[in-house]
């Protein structure tokens, strides 16, 4: 009993002096820092970094360079913010700027790229001058020791002075006392995918003037530097995702929701109230159609033609349709063909020439996979066995097409990312652009509320769908038997953990939680370590799910078309063997900040999280054509039945129904016959004689 005291004693000790820390301590990565006076003619973005630092007065003394070895267990550190020639006249600013001074101490190849660097800082601030908004603004790389004992050893960065909701940075500082807000830096190096967010948590403070930017032109340079501790918030991002069975949308839809989970020290709760809002940003697209396919010929000509079309519009009298010139390869993929007489139509095809019309243009593909075989969907499947595509699989794919740039590249990485693979726009449900940001094709930014963002995922039987919607998309079973049955879902999207979510079997963890069963050993896990105070250094955390983005997922067979070189058509159609895939997909998705909430006082907290792209495995359609195969059967029985305790009367029935149809075409018929006789009459009505003529000649 006396040691579970002591213990207790000590983890409340532990937790007070890790709340002591965070409030009164200063990151290893903050240093003071500031410059001395400067020539306002320099363009500063093109001195030399290691000239600059050695004007540098940092931590109250010279800058030293044997004070900064290669350490391979140290991280990348800021070791001066410096704001150059700011003038509070509007006129005098166009040397002005604010540069970053980076020490990576594993001399770590830096990529040049504002696609990854960036430094992120408050924009703006409540009504008692504290942020309650931040920003990545991109980092333009200036120059670092190329060469000689301190090559990659020191990096200088110009903060690339964006603007954001209407301002710039200097219409966001007080004159007199400017304040930067700096909370991590995001660096990448060559040949990684994503930069990693390293630590700041630093305000930096101006007061004074270079020389010539005062007031008074002819003062020495009065300015000053002084840096204060900035709270924040360091996660580990991971994602999982979910997905329906059926969707609002009908055949070949899911609902996908995708999710990231994370953990926040608990004493952030137990100081500033319930975790309100979550801000992240991403890119988001919407990928063109993914073919997967145990054909290995079909996947060959695909290969060989990724790309390549030759797609031509055809009006057919009625309505535009698209057919295709074919591309030198016999196979060919078909989507509902329909070979019914006149000319073959289908909603989807690739390169099956202009035998067939097409409804939807896709002309050209550039995805093809191939896998062993192809099951319907079961969520709690092995991705592999049923003939899916694991994310890592699709995500290098992504990374190393180069086989078209008709519509360029994404804006992001190294600018090597085809737009060739994705479609012109998202799904049109997933557009916002409110207060409270926006949500597009590419850059995308948002802060979700916990009681206002809900995700909803509408399922099929939601919309209520008559016998011929069921009937038109799951199969004549699905319209006598209702369709497939599935509750629509809708959750709030931020959620803590609870040890009672974490009870059972994998499958109703997932369901419970509407994450992957896959992911499941891995939420446990960070739950574990999460509430368990391992170390003094160590503390107790909540784990959080970010639930922050609600898309369509589409999968569908298709028919594999072989053209056997015969007769006008003669070709063969395939059923079974492959299918088409869409999904949307989130680049560098990262949080920037927590927003807190007690008693109607907001408090934000920026976050220190390296940016994660976010690639779904593609999976197989779902199959509902057989849910209700019994009822149909016993339809039939019942009407047999029917038909055979009639019999014995059917006779009479019959006639009687025919006498009633007899004298309702006799109903239908009287007018007409009248009218006739009418005109029969009137026709066949003798002509009175003429009267005879008496004039003469």
């Amino acid at each position: 009993m006396h040691a579970r005291v002591v213990k207790k004693i000590l983890l409340g000790v532990i937790a007070m002096l890790l709340v002591l820390i965070s409030v009164f301590a200063t990151p290893m990565s903050i240093v003071a820092a500031s410059i001395s006076e400067e020539s306002g003619s320099l363009d500063y973005s093109k001195t030399n970094v290691l000239d600059d630092l050695r004007h540098c007065t940092i931590n109250g003394k010279p800058f030293n360079v044997a004070d900064f070895p290669y350490d391979e267990s140290k991280d990348i550190q800021v070791i001066s913010f410096v704001e150059y020639c700011y003038s509070y006249k509007a006129n005098q600013r166009d040397n002005y700027g604010l540069y970053v001074y980076i020490y990576n101490p594993k001399g770590l190849d830096l990529s040049k790229s504002q696609n990854f660097n960036k430094i992120q800082m408050a924009i703006s601030f409540n009504g008692e001058g504290k942020p309650n908004d931040y920003y990545k603004f991109p980092l333009e790389f200036c120059s670092r020791v190329e060469n000689g004992d301190y090559r990659n050893l020191f990096y200088k960065f110009k903060v690339v002075d964006k603007e954001v909701n209407g301002t710039h940075f200097a219409d966001r500082v007080n004159s007199n006392e400017r304040k930067y807000y700096v909370s991590g830096i995001e660096l990448a190096t060559y040949l990684s995918d994503n930069a990693t967010d390293y630590p700041v948590g630093g305000t930096y403070v101006f007061t004074g003037y270079a020389k010539g930017y005062g007031p008074d032109p002819l003062a020495s340079s009065t300015l000053d530097c002084d840096i204060e501790f900035l709270e924040t918030i360091s996660l580990n991002v991971k994602h999982t995702f979910y997905r329906s069975m059926t969707s609002a949308l009908g055949a070949g839809h899911q609902n996908q929701l995708d999710t990231v989970y994370f953990s926040v020290p608990k004493r952030y709760i137990s100081n500033y109230g319930s975790l309100q809002r979550i801000k992240a940003e991403w890119y988001e697209y919407k990928t063109n159609k993914i073919l997967v396919t145990t054909n290995s010929d079909l996947h060959s000509a695909v290969i060989s033609n990724l790309g390549k079309t030759t797609a031509k519009k055809y009006y057919s009298g009625q309505d535009y349709f698209y057919y295709y010139e074919r591309l030198d390869t016999d196979y060919g993929l078909l989507l509902d063909p329909n070979d019914g007489g006149g000319q073959r139509s289908a909603r989807w095809s690739w390169n099956v020439g202009s035998n067939y019309l097409v409804t939807e243009c896709e002309p050209a593909l550039f995805y093809s996979f191939k896998v062993s075989n192809i099951d319907e969907y079961d969520p709690y499947a092995d991705i592999t066995e049923i003939g899916g595509v694991q994310s890592n699989a699709l995500y290098d794919w992504i990374k190393a097409y180069n086989k078209s740039y008709r519509k360029g590249t994404l804006p992001i990485k190294d600018g090597n990312i085809s737009a060739d693979l994705f479609t012109d726009d998202i799904d049109e449900s997933r557009k916002l652009d409110t207060a409270y940001g926006k949500i597009q094709k590419g850059y995308s930014y948002y802060d979700f509320d916990a009681d206002v963002d809900l995700q909803v995922l509408n399922s099929w039987s939601s919309t209520s769908p008559s016998f011929w919607d069921n009937w038109l998309n799951f199969g004549l079973g699905a319209a006598f038997s209702g369709g497939p049955n599935e509750e629509s879902k809708t959750v709030a999207p931020i959620y803590i953990l609870k040890d009672s979510d974490l009870t059972g079997t994998k499958e109703e963890i997932a369901e419970r939680l509407l994450v992957n069963v896959s992911d499941v050993d891995s939420i446990k896990a960070e739950y574990k370590d999460a509430v368990t105070v391992n170390s003094i250094s160590d503390e107790e955390k909540v784990v959080v799910l970010f639930r922050f983005a609600t898309s369509d997922y589409y999968s569908q067979k298709v028919d594999t078309y072989i053209d056997d070189g015969g007769f006008l058509w003669a070709d063969k159609v395939v059923e079974d063997e492959s299918y088409i895939a869409q999904e949307s997909i989130f680049f560098n998705f990262d949080i920037i900040q927590l927003t807190f909430h007690r008693d109607g006082v907001y408090t934000v907290i920026p976050v220190v999280s390296s940016p994660i792209d976010i690639v779904n495995d593609i999976t197989p359609p779902t199959d509902h054509s057989e849910d209700a195969w019994w009822k149909i059967l016993i339809a039939i029985l019942i009407l047999i039945l029917l038909v055979y305790l009639l019999w014995p009367v059917l006779p009479y029935v019959i006639k009687l129904i025919a006498s009633i149809f007899k004298w309702i075409i006799k109903i239908i018929v009287f007018p007409f016959k009248a009218l006739g006789k009418a005109f029969k009459k009137a026709r066949d009505k003798p002509k009175e004689p003429e009267e005879p003529n008496n004039n003469t000649q």
